[in-house]
């Protein structure tokens, strides 16, 4: 109840309660009027429609508003009216709420502002609170750290290159190009550029571990997305295609490397196995465009290539992991020969058992299981690869990283296809924050004071060579699954692209060799270890080579020409209409598509089951 009342100007009285808390102006025709206080903390319209409304009330008279602003009216004074007008006006140019969501057609200059209101929102926040969360991350380690993680330490040498090449990637995606060729990039100039070498501080032996974490995350990715009704429906084109092309590129790129570069017959064929992947980065993803806009899908173009780009992976990091593990041995002739089936033998029992075991651990009525699924398949990837480092077994891990995921998303996609859904999903967001971490690495692993002026030329005509071996051989493996010339011709193009697996293991040679050296410090260094490191250099350079020629032409080639050389399918007919409505439809869409139809049924049955597998296999 008001108890006190005092006037301001000739007609308005103020009325306040008891404790003076609150206030209401009553006008001149006894309607009741907020405060200031309470007209700025409600203010939220247009100072103009504000001021329409009060002439509507009667609380201000039209001749008191001119050019969209309300002057001294009988109720209040000149200054409170100018400075509401100016908190509203100031409320409308810095608040978000109060403004509209620009429309698609409005100049940059309007995004830009409309991206500038407060609170932070959209992409602006989202970038901001990334730099809040690495910004803490940084003060939380140079508190735990110290130097290590002050400039010129080890670990603000990581940061920053991994902060960089995260920038080269959204350069390199705004100019079209792939993103990782942004990351090579920014790794290189980190550790060539005079003045802002900090990637030199990077101490390779965190180099090689967290390139080591991103092969198990690449391994159980590749593990979790082979689909054995995939691969039985495609066997033949599969088995062709990913075997075929690598198998004869990595023969020819052996002997050049053996007589163009005078490479020991082993470390040839390292370097042939090394080069031959196809990068699912590059791939995948844009054959899951094709799928989504059905291009190529009514003969299993996507799916074709991206099943053969897991298996052909697989089988080239397996071959380059024993060819390196003998390379490394020093035991017998007869132990070396022996160590491959031992290492096969080791990878085929853990991973057996281990994922036999990740079908009953976590229950099915685990609440978290999802979550235990996610950290127990990382665990034994990364037990696997980094025991048979230690071990001396190199060659055993990643191939029992492959069998592991492979054995538990058999049962997971059985039993629950969504489950094995996620934890591929939860596989492929952890790929995307290690995926800087390792092309930046591998960029700044490239020294220029390394380098050899030789070995660019003749590293550049070798990659064309091997690349010229394979685009013979791929017409052949794809020409055998009834493929026309069309579509034989964008698989060539779309099987060139290289870089996930030279990224990883590009420095593996030269990472080995330069622990094994520095262990002998003091010592006389070992006459055949230098001569390795010197093979180790020239892959590496060789490696990121093969990525910036390769990459940009592959992605690019598929973009242009997959409109003219793909045919966009009519609406499939799926499993289950030819399942319900009997031969009748299925003879139907016979007679329309002619005789490649019963080629397409089939694919689009293999298709529907493996859409699991499409979707979580990308890099």
């Amino acid at each position: 109840m008001a108890t006190k009342s005092e006037f301001v100007g000739k007609s308005q009285p103020i009325v306040r309660d008891g404790d003076g808390s609150h206030s209401t102006r009553i006008t001149s025709n006894g309607s009741p009027k907020s405060s200031l206080k309470e007209a700025i903390e409600m203010g939220r319209l247009d100072d103009r429609k504000d001021s329409r409304e009060d002439i509507s009330h009667g609380q201000v008279s039209s001749t008191e508003y001119t050019n969209g602003h309300a002057s001294t009216g009988p109720g209040m004074s000149s200054p409170q009216t100018t400075r509401l007008a100016f908190i509203r006006r100031l409320q409308n140019a810095v608040l978000a709420k109060n403004s509209t969501v620009p429309p698609a057609a409005a100049s940059r200059w309007q995004r830009i502002k409309y991206t500038l209101l407060c609170p932070p929102h959209g992409k602006l926040a989202y970038n901001l609170t990334k730099v809040l969360v690495v910004t803490l991350l940084f003060l939380t380690f140079v508190a735990m750290l110290g130097d290590e993680a002050r400039p010129g330490g080890n670990f603000w040498g990581l940061l920053l290159v991994t902060i960089c090449a995260c920038v080269g990637e959204q350069i390199a995606k705004t100019i079209r190009l792939p993103g990782l060729l942004g990351m090579l990039v920014a790794g290189f100039l980190l550790q060539n550029v005079p003045g802002i070498r900090v990637a030199a501080a990077i101490r390779p032996a965190w180099s090689s571990a967290l390139r080591s974490i991103a092969l198990v995350i690449i391994l159980i990715r590749g593990g979790l997305g082979l689909d054995i009704i995939v691969l039985k429906k495609l066997s033949r084109g599969v088995a062709l295609l990913a075997f075929l092309p690598s198998t004869v590129e990595s023969v020819v790129v052996g002997v050049v490397a053996h007589f163009l570069l005078h490479f020991d017959w082993l470390w040839a064929f390292v370097l042939g196995y090394l080069l031959t992947a196809v990068s699912p980065a590059v791939l995948v993803p844009n054959m899951l465009h094709l799928q989504e806009i059905g291009l190529g899908v009514e003969r299993g173009v996507p799916t074709l290539l991206v099943a053969a780009s897991s298996v052909e992976n697989v089988y080239a990091i397996q071959v380059f992991s024993v060819l390196l593990s003998v390379g490394f041995s020093t035991t017998s002739l007869t132990m070396q020969i022996l160590q491959a089936p031992i290492e096969i033998t080791i990878a085929l029992v853990y991973g057996s058992i281990v994922g036999y075991s990740l079908w009953y651990f976590p229950d099915y009525t685990h609440p978290s299981r999802q979550a235990y699924r996610f950290v127990l398949l990382l665990a034994a990837g990364m037990t696997a690869v980094f025991g048979g480092n230690t071990l001396k077994y190199s060659g055993a891990g990643p191939l029992a990283c492959v069998i592991t995921a492979f054995t538990a998303g058999y049962r997971w996609r059985i039993q629950d296809a969504a489950a094995h859904k996620a934890t591929a999903t939860d596989m492929s967001k952890l790929w995307r924050y290690f995926q800087p971490v390792l092309f930046g690495l591998v960029g700044a692993s490239v020294s220029l004071s390394r380098i050899k002026g030789d070995t660019v030329g003749l590293g550049i005509a070798l990659i064309f060579i091997g690349l010229a071996a394979r685009c013979l051989c791929t017409p052949i493996a794809v020409r055998a699954v009834g493929l026309n010339w069309r579509e034989i011709a964008f698989s060539t193009i779309a099987w060139s692209p290289k870089a996930t697996v030279q990224a990883t293991f590009g420095a593996k040679v030269f990472d080995y060799t330069t622990l094994a050296l520095a262990e002998s410090a003091g010592q006389n260094k070992d006459a055949h270890l230098l001569q390795i490191q010197q093979f180790g250099v020239q892959m590496l350079t060789i490696a990121v080579l093969c990525i910036v020629i390769t990459a940009p032409i592959g992605a690019l080639g598929i973009t242009l020409l997959q409109d003219r050389l793909l045919t966009k399918s009519v609406p499939p007919v799926s499993l289950e209409e030819g399942v319900n409505s009997g031969p009748d439809l299925l003879d139907q869409q016979r007679e329309k598509g002619g005789k490649d139809t019963d080629r397409r049924i089939a694919l689009t049955a293999s298709t529907a089951q493996s859409d699991v597998f499409l979707h979580t296999v990308k890099c």
